[in-house]
């Protein structure tokens, strides 16, 4: 299974399109996800007509539900680190883009996929959507950003919370604890964000990305001590015994 991620701008909104072949499977990040939004993120930091991006999915019952299995089965403790660094290294550009970006959440963001959303500006999701950071159960921990993107959403304790237990939030809670920022159904999903993205055309482009720099200015220095934590935190959890026998009965129960 595979995961592609498209891009096409129109009447000044970017929209990165998540799909999967075969169709009708969630969405998940390997490498070759994060290669193809990283050169998204090329073209449109030298776009001059973008005034804003959002990320979809083009399937209503998941956003992006983390790693690709296949990915999961070449995490060790000799790649380990590439892929958490990689992943940051993608999520930040995301981050950092010079517009407003925007999750549209429908369906399931759980793992990386949580995290790729929170990497955004904004997150509306549908009242169907649910959100969560299920790594603990695999024996890893939130690895691109989640431990700290999470508690500057919810807060620390809330965050604790998420990640000990691994709970997934319907999106009424996720919105009411902060994780989310818009939710209703699917009518008044498409209004907020119309007028949302009406709101942001009609401002200074000039305005708009000189505001996100400075609110942005000072987490650069957040950003580089959580890959450097979470990069050793995730070898110190492969290297465990615990993780592979967790991963060992996962791969094993997805087989049958």
């Amino acid at each position: 299974m595979k995961t592609f991620a498209t891009l096409q701008v129109q009447e000044e909104i970017g929209e990165i399109l998540f799909t999967t072949e075969p169709a009708g499977k969630p969405p998940t990040v390997d490498f070759e996800l994060l290669d193809q939004l990283e050169a998204h993120f090329d073209t449109l930091e030298h776009s001059r007509n973008c005034r804003a991006l959002l990320l979809k999915s083009s399937s209503p019952k998941y956003f992006v539900v983390g790693a690709n299995l296949e990915a999961l089965k070449q995490i060790n403790q000799n790649t380990i680190l590439r892929w958490i660094e990689r992943g940051h290294a993608v999520y930040n550009r995301l981050e950092a883009l010079p517009f407003p970006t925007l999750a549209i959440v429908q369906g399931y963001a759980l793992g990386g996929g949580l995290e790729l959303a929170m990497a955004c500006d904004l997150i509306f999701a549908s009242s169907s959507a649910h959100f969560g950071q299920p790594e603990a159960g695999l024996g890893f921990i939130p690895g691109w950003g989640g431990c700290t993107r999470l508690p500057e959403r919810v807060g620390w304790s809330r965050a604790k919370e998420l990640c000990f237990t691994g709970r997934i939030l319907d999106a009424e809670e996720a919105f009411q604890i902060g994780l989310i920022d818009f939710t209703g159904r699917t009518e008044e999903l498409d209004a907020k964000l119309h007028t949302t993205l009406e709101s942001i055309k009609s401002n200074s482009p000039v305005s708009i990305t000189m505001v996100k720099k400075i609110l942005h200015s000072r987490i650069g220095e957040t950003r580089a001590r959580a890959v450097l934590e979470e990069s050793t935190a995730s070898a110190v959890c492969i290297s465990s015994g615990d993780t592979a026998r967790r991963l060992e009965a996962f791969f094993k129960e997805r087989s049958k």
